[in-house]
């Protein structure tokens, strides 16, 4: 017994094995299928956040890099369409980052007010981040707060259900409401491939290493450049929406000075599914420890604010964005992600919806979002000042 029991904690210890663990449990669970709905690649992000709970290591050196594998294999798998979907849509995917964000620093701030006997302005703030799953928010809060550790606990707590929440969202929405995908997609497809915008040939794709990587090393150098705004400090795109945009537009392009981009797509699928089921392990396992020790301290309020802040986000952005901007539901499921700057959502939405085209939509999005979590965290902080 005592050997098997080192066995065990040989294998615990190990976080390669972990991670597969939890990418194979994630797998399967994904299979289930209850009324039509199946979590797909997401099941991942449950089994991994259930295993976390019960086995700690650390796996902060797989995530950057299956985040980056992820993002450019999607902006190429889906930059033919990018230039036809700003053109037709750009004004309305900025008004939806700009709704998104607003409605979520809004409701975050009225249920603080609500429950402002019992808690922290600082928590609300870390909260609000969470719920929109928003590293460039978190960054700003801390700044604006000195580090404090307020701001990171009411972050971990909302963090994964902000995650949970934007997942399901894409994956129910069209059984709901009855969305026909097929019919959503021929729809897309008459609307941004007309006559005299094909794009010119370049000849059969196949998959060059060298390629893949300059756009790991553009897109990571693109999300490095900040730019400063009024009232908002120094904003990056950070490496998910540098590698996003540089791969889109790249691939956009079909030339980039020697390299020709229209890579093999079945080998970018390829690296897309297992870059994503890594990603999403990563994500799962690193909040799973932290889950339950900030649940109990804390209780159910910030679990409240931060569902509530998440649901009244993608909701309304939903709503704003299918019935007022009349958004194409593929294109839609991806931009509500990018306002929502929730990379394990856009996974989801491209399972949901069967694609790539709905990566346009996140990459549209995300930029604009970005500014305005950091706008509106600096403001909300500043507006309840201190403790609520």
């Amino acid at each position: 017994m005592e050997s098997l029991s080192i066995w065990f904690n040989s294998l615990s210890s190990s976080a390669v094995f972990v991670l597969n663990l939890a990418v194979i449990l994630g797998l399967l669970l994904g299979k289930v299928s209850f009324k039509g709905i199946s979590l797909g690649t997401s099941g991942v992000l449950f089994s991994s956040l259930i295993l976390g709970m019960w086995v700690n290591g650390s796996y902060s050196g797989f995530f950057e890099w299956n985040l980056v594998l992820f993002v450019v294999s999607v902006g190429l798998l889906s930059s033919e369409d990018f230039f036809s979907v700003m053109k037709k849509y750009g004004a309305r995917f900025v008004l939806l980052g700009i709704v998104v964000t607003f409605v979520g620093a809004f409701t975050t701030s009225v249920l603080a007010f609500v429950f402002s006997k019992n808690i922290d302005s600082f928590l609300v703030a870390g909260t609000y981040t969470g719920a929109l799953t928003s590293s460039p928010g978190l960054a700003a809060a801390l700044e604006m707060t000195a580090g404090n550790p307020l701001v990171i606990i009411g972050y971990t707590l909302s963090y994964p259900l902000g995650m949970v929440f934007v997942v399901l969202l894409v994956q129910i929405i069209p059984l709901l409401l009855g969305i026909d995908l097929k019919k959503e997609q021929r729809q897309l497809d008459e609307t941004l491939r007309v006559p005299g915008t094909e794009k010119k040939s370049l000849g059969d794709p196949t998959f060059s290493v060298a390629v893949f990587v300059f756009c790991v090393i553009g897109g990571i150098a693109l999300g490095k450049i900040k730019v400063h705004f009024p009232w908002v400090g120094s904003v990056s795109l950070g490496s998910t929406g540098g590698c996003l945009l540089f791969a889109l537009f790249c691939g956009a392009l079909g030339q980039t000075g020697p390299f020709r981009m229209n890579l093999e797509k079945k080998v970018l699928g390829g690296i897309r599914s297992i870059s994503l089921a890594y990603f999403l392990a990563v994500m799962g396992l690193s909040a799973g420890p932290k889950f339950i020790e900030v649940l109990k301290n804390h209780g159910l309020i910030l679990i409240g604010i931060g569902l509530v802040t998440a649901v009244m986000s993608g909701g309304i952005g939903f709503l704003v964005g299918r019935y007022v901007f009349k958004i194409n539901w593929i294109l839609l499921a991806g931009s509500i992600c990018g306002a929502m700057t929730s990379t394990p959502g856009l996974g989801a939405a491209i399972d949901a919806t069967g694609g790539d085209d709905c990566t346009a939509g996140y990459g549209a999005t995300y930029p604009v979002a970005i500014v305005c979590m950091v706008l509106f965290t600096k403001l909300m902080i500043l507006i309840l000042g201190g403790t609520v």
